[in-house]
């Protein structure tokens, strides 16, 4: 992440890009950017040369459109057609820019509509500012040679409308990591949590009451300890979660073994946590 040169907040785009020109760079010649995150398809992504090279084409107009107006681009690589890796992308760099302090803007506009809603729910969910980029026409039909130079729609106005922010609901900043950490272990193949396993997380996190693991104590003690953590995890956090649906609980014996839902997923890779 570009660390910025002053002590001003700066103001930052994020751009997932399809096969558009004009969405992507019309706005930020009428409005101050400082910085672009943009993202699109890999250069050796697993799809059709061909519309893989047509990507590449309209990744590097923009790119070069921009520079040519000053404006510093980072590319990220992302799987474009795939809502939670997105949606990881776009949230894992708007909760560095909002720890650097700068003003965060996330174009909804120049990609698919697929992409579109991915990023749009990043954007709410992290309070960020998402606008929709109007276009006055489209390269298609008499237009259709005007694609190279403007991509599938045609921006002459470059007039942006800020999308109403709507509040979503988000679990609580401990829940966030725990979910995330449910989801980096189902991506890894391991995904069942364990009692024991959620107390050492907790432990690690240091949370309050977590500071001494019930392995830490001896006999009578170690067994009262353990109780009163498990029933703390119940009705803290396990509990919350179960009820939105986000884990799955399931008890053997005296234990409970705890996995991520397919919701629960979409919050983990929405959290901004998961690299």
């Amino acid at each position: 992440m570009t660390q910025k040169s002053s002590g001003l907040p700066e103001n930052v785009h994020i751009i997932p890009l399809g096969h558009e020109i004009d969405r992507a760079v019309k706005p930020l010649l009428k409005t101050k950017a400082d910085r672009v995150h943009l993202l699109a398809i890999p250069p050796d992504a697993d799809m059709d040369p061909v519309m893989r090279e047509k990507q590449e084409n309209y990744t590097q107009k923009v790119t070069d459109l921009l520079k040519k107006e000053k404006i510093p681009v980072q590319f990220h690589a992302a799987d474009m057609f795939d809502i939670r890796d997105v949606m990881k992308k776009v949230s894992w760099i708007i909760v560095q820019e909002k720890n650097q302090r700068n003003n965060v803007y996330v174009n909804m506009s120049a990609c698919g509509r697929k992409t579109s809603f991915a990023v749009t729910i990043a954007a709410m969910f992290h309070e960020v500012g998402a606008y929709y980029v109007a276009a006055d026409g489209y390269a298609t039909g008499k237009n259709s040679g005007k694609e190279a130079d403007h991509g599938m729609s045609i921006v002459k106005s470059g007039n942006i409308e800020m999308l109403q922010q709507f509040r979503i609901m988000r679990p609580d900043d401990t829940n966030l990591a725990f979910l995330a950490e449910l989801y980096r272990r189902k991506i890894r193949g391991t995904p069942d949590m364990k009692s024991e396993d959620i107390i050492n997380l907790f432990h690690r996190m240091n949370l309050h009451g977590f500071e001494v693991r019930p392995e830490d104590e001896k006999g009578l003690e170690r067994s009262r300890l353990r109780r009163s953590l498990l029933n703390r995890i119940n009705r803290t956090y396990i509990e919350s979660l179960e009820n939105q649906r986000y884990i799955e609980k399931t008890r053997v014996g005296k234990e409970f073994i705890v996995r991520i839902s397919e919701s629960g997923s979409y919050i983990a890779c929405v959290s901004g946590l998961i690299e």
